[in-house]
């Protein structure tokens, strides 16, 4: 049976007049794997950092699970840029002494033959990306939060990365929280899909209930209104008509031909249709 983690109370965030986190309550359980998706500027990294206990919010609080150590929370931010001026290996020696770490696994900084007598500043991003991952690794994280990093690693080294969170999810029921804002990659990864707007979670679905209650349908003509259309993109061809939340019954009312999504597609209905709110706002 699955137990929570991490749990989310009232969370609330301002800077200035500007709310960036609004009242959320949300909780992770252990072992899951989850992807927060959403506009730029809705507050995705920001929700993020609070969880990670970089930033206080101003309300609320974030609490873990009873005994939990916070050694064995691991957190890659977007900046990468974390001792970037030391040496690979007194990085290492860094992290083990800040994150009381007696035997140090470094095989994943070892598979990819970085010398560590260089500055971590001289990495390339792809592998400051990695050597951060090493770090984080070596912890045996029970939670760990990824912030949008996985485009500035190259195709070959995006696998190890990917192979290694499954890994921790496998091994080590390692709780993976991830925002991101390409999809392929990672398609096979989340099972839990949250999608924010204005600092506030909109949706909050299993992947594969998602996956049933979204459907798209190409047509050339505008579909029926009756139809909960959450998005549409239109060319000089075809339109294309995003339906959420879909109902089986609606094969026989409209009939229409409903296509299933894949994990881009269905980012991209939920986002448009951001930006669509947006500029009619």
């Amino acid at each position: 049976m699955s137990q929570t983690i991490v749990e989310a109370k009232g969370i609330r965030l301002n800077i200035g007049r500007n709310v960036i986190l609004d009242d959320i309550n949300t909780a992770f359980q252990t072992g899951e794997s989850v992807l927060i998706a959403g506009h730029n500027g809705a507050g995705k990294s920001t929700f993020l950092r609070c969880l990670a206990g970089v930033i206080l919010p101003n309300r609320g609080e974030v609490s873990y699970a009873g005994g939990m150590d916070r050694d064995k929370i691991g957190f890659i931010s977007d900046r990468v840029s974390l001792l970037e001026n030391l040496t690979l290996q007194q990085g290492m020696d860094f992290h083990a002494s800040a994150f009381h770490i007696a035997d140090f696994d470094d095989s994943l900084i070892t598979k990819f033959n970085l010398d560590r007598k260089q500055k971590i500043k001289h990495l390339s991003a792809g592998e400051r990306v990695l050597f951060h991952l090493g770090l984080i690794v070596a912890q045996n994280p029970e939670i760990l939060l990824v912030d949008e990093v996985i485009h500035a690693i190259d195709t070959y080294m995006r696998s190890h990365f990917l192979d290694t969170l499954i890994d921790l999810m496998d091994k080590n029921q390692t709780t993976v929280i991830m925002v991101n804002h390409t999809f392929s990659e990672v398609e096979k990864i989340p099972e839990k899909i949250l999608i924010m707007e204005k600092g506030r979670f909109v949706l909050e679905e299993k992947t594969e209930d998602l996956r049933a209650k979204i459907k798209k349908v190409t047509a050339q003509e505008p579909i029926s209104a009756e139809l909960p259309c959450i998005f549409a993109s239109e060319s000089e061809f075809h339109k294309e008509y995003y339906v959420y939340p879909f109902n089986e019954e609606f094969r026989n009312i409209y009939p229409y031909e409903y296509q299933d999504l894949d994990l881009t597609e269905i980012m991209t209905a939920f986002i448009g249709g951001q930006y669509v709110k947006k500029r009619n706002s």
